[in-house]
């Protein structure tokens, strides 16, 4: 079979092509595939591995577009995942700069895991003798997180990243900020919490690729909306995004239990800032994808009472102290 491989020489890219047999294939990794190619084909391909065995993460790259971690990834297991093609093409991570054919710089990154403070100052409560002793509990509530091993894949997938990487830090960064902030012998959370937030926290635009590509079963997008309510629970609720929370839960308890989307745009955004938006709002109505009368809403949904009392129960065990 071919496997194509996108180049980039520090000033131009390119691609070179290999022919393996399938026996120089069979029971390999990906990672194994690309050593083979290095050690008796192309002495010069780069790209970057340590462990072998899916706890470092520096073999991180895209197959046919997607991020794998290549040691942790059989080659017949990918060939089937594609249908057994004649051609595969490896390439390097997405929303990196690329250093050297597969080999992405990280630097960028590492400072963004600075921001977060991802090392946690110890309640004063604990000491050098008494330790930092945890529940079980509190130990699970962030052991998954404790697991990323900063492949970069959950990044190379994020699509607000590929759209604006200016206003937003990694998927990643923000399960580490989680993963302090939510630690029980954390003294305070917020060192990482309004770092986080000061970073995109509210930017992530839900499309749960980080999700979808973690080697290690990890969702960021669970902590990102674990730390937005940690957020609102701890008063930081100014700006577009914690109103735009508070708008989707009114509509959901206190309206007819659908997205108010004309009221939405109002109570994220104010009036005036929404002012410069009437074209956009008059092409949407035009096209049919807005209905003006919604403002004053519409037939509750079914369910709509029971979905109350949900939230309701909810908010008491909160208040009581049952659930976190």
């Amino acid at each position: 079979m071919k496997i194509i491989i996108e180049r980039f020489d520090g000033k131009k890219k390119y691609e070179s092509t290999y022919e393996l047999t399938s026996a120089e294939i069979e029971g390999k990794t990906l990672l194994s595939v690309l050593l083979l190619i290095k050690q008796t084909k192309d002495v010069s391909l780069n790209f970057t591995a340590a462990c072998r065995s899916a706890i470092c993460g520096a073999c991180g790259v895209r197959v046919n577009g997607h991020s794998y971690l290549a040691c942790d990834t059989k080659m017949k297991d990918l060939l089937k995942e594609y249908d057994n093609p004649d051609t595969i093409r490896i390439s390097p991570l997405n929303n990196f700069r690329v250093v050297s054919d597969l080999v992405v710089d990280w630097e960028p990154s590492v400072e963004n895991l600075r921001k977060i403070r991802p090392a946690i100052v110890a309640k004063d409560e604990f000491s050098e003798d008494k330790g930092c002793v945890q529940t079980q509990a509190e130990f699970d509530r962030i052991s998954g997180q404790w697991d990323c091993i900063l492949c970069g894949c959950c990044a190379s997938e994020c699509n607000k990243l590929e759209a604006d990487a200016s206003d937003y830090m990694q998927p990643f960064v923000f399960t580490h900020a989680y993963r302090a902030a939510d630690d029980s012998r954390s003294k305070d959370p917020m060192i990482h919490l309004k770092p986080a937030i000061a970073n995109g926290l509210w930017n992530c635009v839900h499309c749960q690729e980080c999700v979808d590509r973690c080697p290690k079963g990890i969702s960021s997008f669970g902590d990102i909306e674990s730390l937005r309510v940690m957020a609102m629970k701890k008063g930081l609720n100014e700006g577009m995004g914690p109103a735009h929370a508070e708008a989707f839960l009114l509509d959901m308890v206190e309206g007819d239990g659908r997205l108010n989307e004309i009221k939405l745009a109002l109570r994220s955004e104010g009036v005036l800032a929404n002012t410069t938006k009437l074209d956009i709002a008059y092409n949407l109505m035009k096209a049919g994808k807005m209905n003006p009368l919604h403002i004053f809403g519409g037939e509750k949904i079914e369910g709509h009472a029971e979905l109350v009392k949900m939230v309701e129960v909810a908010r008491k065990a909160e208040k009581e102290g049952t659930i976190k």
